[in-house]
């Protein structure tokens, strides 16, 4: 529908507040659901009486879209600098091919590492590529990072780098001397696999790291035995717990009524705004689309939030609790998980994180 505006917003009784719009003579069209999440698409001249009973209903506005030509003649009237910036996006265009806009990293290496590399070198965002030296570039990366070879390569005004580091040769096995496989750290045994060697552990027991598990000796009937190289694979339930504590009250996120505004430019993917000054906030954003310059305005109103603690029931602190007593055993947790547990008492909530650690 030409000259319309399609809003997305959040929240439940949807069909009451579709309802309400109706009888208010707002056409609705394209109404689509999934979940929390609807959106609607209705006449542009209503589209400011729409969302404003979408807030006074308490809705989350997530976006507010304007298509047809009377929405850019509405932007460019009340927004002279549109002009200005639509010149100054043709002009970059047209030398953009010169210029790199963006660098993408991969490899072997920390992206902030290369990052500074390149910057040493003289390339980054924004540098002149009309002169660059591939060759040289590589080079220097390769040396400054101690890399086996790095790969740059110019795609318009995107720099591609990655970065190989140099593959380190493992020592050969001897396999004549002896060695036992031991625990690295304390979990619960629930695989065992012996090939060579005597296993000291079976499935469901408890073992401490240093413990050998597979030990590197082969015994034969009569009591004899000879070192071996021990072969084998044994699988541990590790963990890692976390305890929140119920104080009483629960965090909760409220608007401090602080309003900023701003109107940015997305160019190559990166938008170009005065910064919000709120550390923490709600925004609001309408996007207008050019298409013929792949330029993409967007107007953003910045609501600031702030996190107070009000005083709440155990069964309202759960869901908070049971998220903070994760977050705390993961500060003991360096592997995957595989598998997490509550435990709830009178004093707050233990969370246990469960991990698989191989053993060879």
């Amino acid at each position: 529908m030409r000259n319309s505006c399609q809003i997305t917003f959040e929240g439940l009784n949807v069909n009451r507040t579709l309802a309400q719009l109706s009888k208010l003579g707002i056409a609705l069209y394209g109404v689509t659901r999934q979940g929390k999440i609807t959106t609607i698409v209705v006449p542009q001249r209503r589209a400011k009486q729409t969302v404003a009973l979408l807030q006074e209903r308490c809705y989350n506005i997530i976006d507010i879209k304007y298509f047809g030509l009377a929405a850019a003649a509405k932007f460019v009237k009340f927004r002279f600098v549109l002009p200005i910036i639509c010149i100054l996006a043709a002009f970059v265009l047209a030398i953009s091919s010169q210029f790199c806009f963006k660098i993408v990293v991969t490899g072997d290496f920390d992206s902030d590492a290369v990052y500074e590399a390149l910057s040493d070198a003289g390339v980054s965002v924004g540098s002149n590529m009309s002169k660059l030296n591939v060759d040289v570039l590589e080079n220097t990366l390769a040396n400054e990072m101690g890399a086996m070879y790095a790969v740059v390569t110019r795609s318009g005004s995107v720099l591609y780098v990655n970065v190989v580091a140099k593959k380190q040769i493992d020592p050969p096995i001897d396999m004549t001397a002896r060695r036992d496989i031991v625990a690295t750290r304390a979990g619960v045994v629930t695989q065992l696999l012996c090939e060579q060697g005597t296993a000291l552990v079976k499935v469901g027991d408890s073992v401490n790291a240093g413990d050998v598990l597979i030990e590197g000796r082969r015994i034969y009937n009569d009591g004899t035995g000879v070192d071996v190289y021990a072969l084998g694979r044994v699988t541990l339930q590790i963990s890692a717990t976390g305890f929140a504590e119920y104080t009483g009250y629960k965090s909760v996120t409220v608007e401090t009524g602080n309003v900023f505004k701003n109107t940015g430019v997305v160019l190559f993917g990166k938008e170009y705004a005065k910064a919000c000054p709120f550390e923490s906030y709600k925004v609001t954003t309408t996007v207008m689309r050019l298409a013929p310059l792949n330029l993409e305005i967007r107007n953003n109103v910045y609501y600031e939030t702030q996190t107070v603690e009000v005083a709440a029931t155990f069964n309202e602190c759960l869901e908070e609790l049971k998220a903070k007593a994760v977050q705390i055993a993961q500060q003991n947790c360096d592997f995957a998980v595989t598998d997490t547990q509550y435990i709830q008492s009178e004093n707050g909530v233990t969370a246990t994180l469960y991990g698989e650690l191989h053993i060879e």
